[in-house]
This record gives structure tokens, sequence and C-alpha cells, in this order.
């Protein structure tokens, strides 16, 4: 008898605490470093990376009620890296200064790619990626965190018959900026 009302009681969440809680209130720098052979293949990965992750960001610290985080204009860092062929040689810190931001967020992607390894003509996408974050006070010195971000979608299988692979990237694309937002600010997450 109790089955029609558990339709409309709400998802079970548990709380998940900020793993590195140090970015509300800072500019951020976000700079995204990929394999030449990922840039050939996918040219605005910078752009389309930052972009989701700030923007992901932007709303998770909203809904976290938290002091926002201010970013420096991704179009200005990847024009920036696009200038310098050398960037990716200059300290993180080094490149934040440049653009008067308090911390720089490393992401650093070690797979991108919207097809199965093993099966090209099938749909589904996978970023992994090392995010790290420095701060432009120190110049010189380590991350003062990191984290391994590795996402698949969809999670399960490949993609449905009919997706393309527009859809694919931009979905995983939206699953990675979520998963880095996520270890920055407090949130609630579906109890699986």
């Amino acid at each position: 008898m109790a089955a029609p009302f558990l339709l409309w009681l709400p998802e079970p969440t548990k709380d998940v605490p900020a793993e590195y809680p140090y970015l509300a209130g800072k500019k951020v720098c976000v700079v995204v470093w990929a394999e030449p052979d990922t840039l050939f293949e996918y040219p605005h990965v910078q752009r389309e990376v930052s972009e989701h992750v700030a923007e992901a960001m932007r709303q998770g610290f909203k809904t976290a009620d938290v002091a926002s985080v201010s970013f420096v204009p991704n179009q200005q860092v990847v024009e920036f890296q696009g200038r310098n062929p050398r960037w990716d040689r200059m300290h993180p810190a080094e490149i934040g200064e440049r653009f008067a931001a308090e911390r720089v967020l490393m992401i650093e992607l070690t797979q991108y790619t919207t097809r199965e390894p093993d099966a090209g003509h099938l749909y589904r996408g996978r970023i992994a990626a090392n995010v790290k974050v420095y701060d432009t006070a120190y110049p010189g010195s380590t991350y003062s965190y990191r984290a391994a971000i590795e996402v698949a979608y969809p999670p399960e299988s490949h993609g449905a018959w009919g997706t393309d692979d527009r859809g694919i990237l931009k979905a995983t694309l939206e699953l990675f900026a979520s998963e880095v937002a996520g270890k920055f600010y407090d949130r609630k997450v579906k109890i699986r």
C-alpha cells in the first residue's frame, strides 16, 4: 500500500564536504593542458573544458550558498596559451599572476574522447584529468591540492543508437565539470 507514496518522497542524499574549500571568494585562473594529439582532434578543448568547469563552479557555489568565486575570462587564458608556445614550461602560479588571479586551477587532461577505445564506431565520452590548485602568492611552490578525476558518459555502456558525437561530448563535459566543481564546496549527492 505504501508503494505509491514512495514515488513522491525525495531521493535520499548524503552530505559530501568539500575536499578543498579555499576557493570561495577568490579570483581563479583555469588553465587546461592537453596532449598535442588531443588538441589536433579537438582544437577547442582548452576553452570548452575551462568554460564548463567555471560555469559548474559558479552554479555550485551559488547553490551551496558560499562566497562566490570569480574567474579570469577563459578566452584570455586560451589566447595567452596560443600566443606563447612554451606556456606549459611556466609555473602555473606565474601564469595566474599574469592575470591577477589568487589561485590557479590546472587541469591536465590525460584522456579526452567521445569514442570507445577498442570500438571506434561506438560513442562513449571519457575525460580523465589531474586537477591541481596553485596559490599565486607562492610562485614556484608545489600545488596545494591535487585530485585525479575520471568520468564516462553514459556511465553504464556506450551511447544509444542515434546519439551523435556533439551530444556525447556535451554531456561528458557537463559530468566532468560537475565532478571537478564538487571538490571545492560542500554538496549533497544522491545515494545510489
